[in-house]
């Protein structure tokens, strides 16, 4: 199996996990908006330190590549917490699809600062992927302005932090980009919203576990498949997520 058919393979898995992620998310709505993405990014980060300190590797990375880890991290973060506020905001098939436009803007973002050229085939197989969403998913895009703003913009954001991942590949590992990635999330998350947690039940401990370990491979997988091939080449994989979250409202 080629690099590029284990990036595809990857990316395919990770949207499955974020889909499933993302019934959670939906489904445990009460829990504040910041808990969630803290616990989302606790289990990640907990894996990323496990084999950063298994493999005895430099826990902040090299000083060149501090300003792309933190632009994947920053803008990372800045997606998670807009996508978790638009799907608790919004009708999930409508979050689904505004969020998995990402598609579109790491395709944009490649080109524009990676020089990434694109054939007239995957322009096409694009534009082909996000129509078949769309009537896969028949987002009914009533679920307000507000949170469909916030969507758009989480796949914006989600797409500066995934070309990024792209511009790593080779200069650092995907345990410490995982990791940077996730500690930052975690302490901007206690910083923001602390103050904003509340008690949980045992099915909001249940809930948020789950949301962590499946961000947790989500994460995993995704890093890896964007160091493994050129982000617009796999990107567009990013769609299958749409297919899955309509699977979700039909179970």
């Amino acid at each position: 199996m080629t690099n590029k058919s284990k990036a595809i393979f990857y990316m395919l898995l990770s949207t499955l996990s974020f889909s499933i992620m993302q019934i959670v998310v939906k489904a445990s709505g009460s829990i504040p908006v910041m808990q969630q993405v803290f616990a989302r990014n606790l289990i990640t980060a907990a894996f990323g330190l496990i084999v950063l300190l298994y493999n005895r590797e430099n826990l902040f990375g090299h000083r060149k590549n501090q300003r792309l880890l933190l632009i994947r991290s920053l803008f990372g973060y800045i997606g998670v917490v807009f996508y978790f506020y638009a799907t608790q905001h919004m009708v999930s098939a409508d979050a689904a699809i505004l969020h998995r436009s990402s598609p579109f803007f790491v395709t944009l973002f490649s080109a524009l600062f990676l020089r990434e050229r694109l054939s007239f085939t995957q322009i096409i197989a694009l534009f082909t992927a996000a129509l078949g969403a769309v009537l896969v998913v028949q987002p009914r895009m009533n679920s307000g302005a507000i949170p469909a703003v916030v969507a758009l913009l989480s796949a914006a954001a989600a797409g500066v932090a995934y070309t990024a991942i792209s511009c790593l590949k080779g200069k650092e590992s995907s345990a410490l980009i995982i990791f940077y990635f996730s500690t930052f999330s975690c302490l901007s998350s206690l910083i923001i919203g602390g103050k904003s947690f509340v008690r949980l039940d045992q099915f909001g401990y249940a809930a948020l576990l789950a949301i962590g370990c499946f961000a947790a491979i989500g994460q995993v997988l995704l890093t890896m498949s964007y160091k493994m091939a050129k982000a617009s080449e796999v990107s567009i994989f990013n769609y299958s997520g749409s297919f899955f979250a309509r699977i979700g409202q039909i179970i």
